[in-house]
């Protein structure tokens, strides 16, 4: 038994808090392996196995899952556990709409900010260019990834960057299905553009590339899906090196 009342609720805070921090961030790295590819749709992702590979209990990889299920980022069926979700191309219309209003709004405000990491959206820019040349939509995503990010990120919208991170599921699913170098390689180009545009602090001009940069792919929302994911699961693939 607890023998000092106010040691016990002093030390209960604490521990919730880190158990919170815990599932914050294996939700950030499932997340991250889903944006970049790592998970395809319809990968399923195992509660056990994933707390086996972090070394941490199932409580916080159970409640990271159930955040991005809340989110539409996995879902969870009967007899087929938790995987991550499949896109349909109006879905993914539709996400690149929004997408495109909300990536508009981010280099408004974080026009000033971004003029500090022009280095940083160049390389970016740089990488998804040379993966486009090489024919690899993986390593495209990664660095289209992470050029999107940092603008989304300089915004300083707390409120944009999670609905910017909701539906950045659509981006992977439609690269994968395309596959296609063109379809890169104009992507590609137009981030350069961008970061012109954005190197002179103009966040108004790069806030309309953006735009049209997104609402170029929701065209394309019709497109075929993907082929359906092979049926692997998180178990075949280690989550710890991110």
């Amino acid at each position: 038994m607890e023998s000092n009342p106010r040691a016990a609720a002093d030390r209960l805070p604490r521990q919730l808090i880190s158990r919170e921090c815990i599932a914050d961030r294996v939700r950030r790295l499932i997340l991250d392996r889903i944006l970049n590819g790592v998970y395809p749709p319809g990968f399923r992702l195992v509660e056990m196995q994933i707390a086996r590979e972090l070394d941490v209990s199932q409580a916080p990889v159970r409640e990271a899952l159930r955040e991005l299920e809340a989110a539409h980022i996995v879902e969870t069926r009967p007899w087929r556990g938790t995987r991550v979700r499949e896109v349909s191309p109006r879905e993914l219309a539709e996400s690149y709409q929004v997408r495109a209003v909300l990536e508009e709004l981010a280099a408004r405000l974080g026009a000033k900010h971004l003029r500090e990491r022009i280095g940083e959206l160049r390389a970016a820019a740089q990488g998804a260019a040379e993966a486009a040349r090489r024919r690899d939509p993986e390593g495209y995503l990664r660095h289209n990834l992470a050029f999107h990010r940092a603008i989304v990120e300089a915004s300083g919208n707390q409120v944009l960057e999670r609905l910017w991170k909701s539906i950045g599921l659509a981006l992977g699913a439609h690269v994968r299905a395309e596959g296609g170098e063109g379809v890169m390689a104009a992507a590609a180009r137009e981030h350069h553009r961008i970061v012109e545009r954005l190197a002179r602090g103009d966040g108004r001009a790069a806030g309309r590339l953006l735009r049209a940069h997104a609402e170029a792919f929701a065209a394309h929302g019709a497109a075929r899906p993907g082929k359906p994911a092979p049926e692997r699961s998180s178990g075949e693939e280690s989550v710890r090196d991110t």
